[in-house]
């Protein structure tokens, strides 16, 4: 006995006896992969959604003698209002679920209609593996593959089943609440979502996404259109049509009219409140995939082109950072500052050497010279680049590429050293102008910060909290005075976080950041792209 074999009962009591054989024959189907069901009565979560009516015995969970309970009244809306959660109703089969709970309770409420005891099963079954489904996303997200969320220890069986007897006792609101981080850019940020859906309007209107450069006056038109009825979208419009749409849009919206198809034009076209809603939803889910925070944090985020140092939940430090460029992103790091160097030196890495070191030498055998930087051979000697053939190498070559420390040095005056495998690191820079630029992705990789002398005061200072070994700050400022190279271990390494957010909230106020390494947009493509 299972869902696609009608269960028809007289009498509304008679319902659940007959669910529980439906629930526990199609269950136990599914487990053995026995069951061919089409694709209509399909259900997630099978493991676990077995597991769960095993301990109930089979009953349902979510109805009881023909009538939903007020549990799975408030299950239906926590769907219904799955954007306030950053969930997608449409992830949680809201428009079938909504068409069964018409039916099933129209054929209840009948005296003439036969009552389907498999139709309650399914429904119960299905609204159970929502319900699952909707604690793993708000718990984890949904940026990881599956295969690794299956992993997830936090995600046993008996968690939800907690969840399940959790979720009677308490509101929609606070039951998700106890899944989410307690992260407080998080809560902020979830804060700010309310405002914005209070506002939102999310009308679906045509996304301008095509590599093709001659078929973006048609989408740009027929996007246009949607917002103007005065304009008539065709599949081959002329260009003075286009520029004319254009003008009457920018002077809507107070722009420059100057008519002209630009990417400015077009990603404010698409950044849509839909659009808006999904990347708000990204950056929800980045938050869950944090670890625990300690007390103590360096934060660096991105695209925002900004460091904070945290200390007990309290913003000790904000400072301007320049970032990777999109060609030499900057990458993802969780590690703690190990060490400080005055004065360092700058060993080129690999990656610069052959997108930039060789090429140069290529073309001008003086380019090093030029640029202040010495080879060196694997012996330490230093190698003439006029006594090479660098047309010889195609990838990398068999020298070291050293700048020398001094004020000219990439690296500034101080290099903040932490465990990575990518070779980044924090320190100053010879281009301290670059902090005034509003958009700062701009480095080879590594994170140039603009208040690296508070930084390193902090921690030095710290480390007196801790040891009695630590170098005085009277020390390290001694040093830098005297252009004096020295190595400086942090007794109490401070954790470092390299993040990748492009919303935030600052003074209650949602921000979207620039996506300057596309992240948001692989992210929409590859895991929301049905959205």
């Amino acid at each position: 006995m299972d869902v696609s074999d009608k269960e028809i009962v007289e009498k509304p009591e008679e319902i659940n006896a007959r669910a529980e054989d439906v629930i526990q024959g199609t269950l136990k189907s599914l487990m053995q992969d026995s069951l061919d069901l089409q694709d209509s009565f399909r259900i997630k979560n099978v493991p676990v959604v077995q597991f769960l009516y095993e301990q109930r015995s089979y009953q349902p969970i979510w109805s009881a003698k023909g009538k939903f309970t007020a549990q799975g009244d408030s299950l239906f809306a926590l769907i219904r209002k799955g954007e306030r959660f950053g969930l997608f109703p449409a992830d949680y089969n809201l428009t079938k679920l909504e068409r069964l709970r018409t039916q099933l309770i129209g054929d209840t409420s009948s005296k003439e209609k036969k009552l389907d005891a498999s139709l309650w099963a399914y429904s119960d079954m299905l609204l159970t593996a929502d319900f699952l489904q909707a604690i793993k996303d708000s718990k984890v997200g949904r940026l990881l593959p599956d295969s690794v969320v299956a992993k997830d220890t936090t995600l046993t069986h008996e968690f939800f089943l907690k969840a399940l007897h959790y979720y009677g006792t308490s509101s929609n609101t606070n039951f998700i609440a106890q899944l989410e981080p307690q992260h407080t850019d998080y809560l902020q940020l979830k804060m700010a979502l309310q405002a914005f859906l209070d506002s939102a309007h999310f009308k679906n209107y045509t996304l301008i996404r095509t590599m093709d450069s001659t078929k973006i006056p048609s989408f740009l038109l027929k996007r246009l259109s949607e917002e103007d009825s005065t304009i008539i979208a065709g599949s081959t419009p002329d260009s003075i049509r286009v520029s004319d749409a254009i003008k009457r849009y920018q002077k809507r919206t107070g722009s420059k009219a100057d008519g002209k198809i630009t990417a400015a034009l077009v990603n404010k076209l698409n950044n849509t409140d839909r659009e808006k809603f999904i990347r708000i939803v990204i950056n929800l889910d980045r938050y869950k995939q944090l670890p625990p925070l300690p007390e103590q944090y360096i934060w660096v985020n991105i695209p925002s082109f900004y460091l904070q140092l945290k200390d007990n939940d309290t913003l000790v430090l904000k400072s301007r950072v320049v970032v990777g460029k999109p060609l030499t992103k900057t990458p993802i790091i969780t590690s703690a500052i190990s060490d400080m160097i005055t004065y360092p030196k700058w060993t080129i890495p690999e990656s610069i050497i052959k997108k930039e070191i060789l090429p140069g030498l290529k073309k001008d055998t003086g380019y090093t010279i030029r640029r202040g930087y010495t080879l060196v051979d694997t012996a330490g000697n230093e190698v003439n680049p006029y006594l090479v053939n660098w047309a010889k190498y195609k990838n990398s070559i068999p020298y070291k590429v050293v700048q020398g420390s001094g004020d000219d040095n990439a690296l500034g005056i101080l290099k903040f050293n932490f465990p990575n495998k990518y070779s980044v690191y924090l320190h100053d820079t010879n281009q301290r102008y670059l902090f005034s630029k509003s958009s700062r992705a701009l480095s080879h990789g590594c994170v140039r910060v603009q208040s690296w002398e508070a930084l390193a005061k902090f921690i030095l200072r710290n480390d007196s909290t801790y040891t009695t070994n630590g170098v005085p700050v009277d020390s390290m400022m001694s040093w830098l005075s005297t252009k004096q190279k020295r190595y400086i271990p942090v007794r109490k390494p401070i954790p470092v976080f390299i993040r990748y957010f492009t919303c935030a909230v600052n003074d209650g106020k949602l921000l979207f950041y620039e996506d300057i390494y596309d992240e948001d947009k692989r992210i929409r493509e590859k895991i929301f792209t049905d959205k």
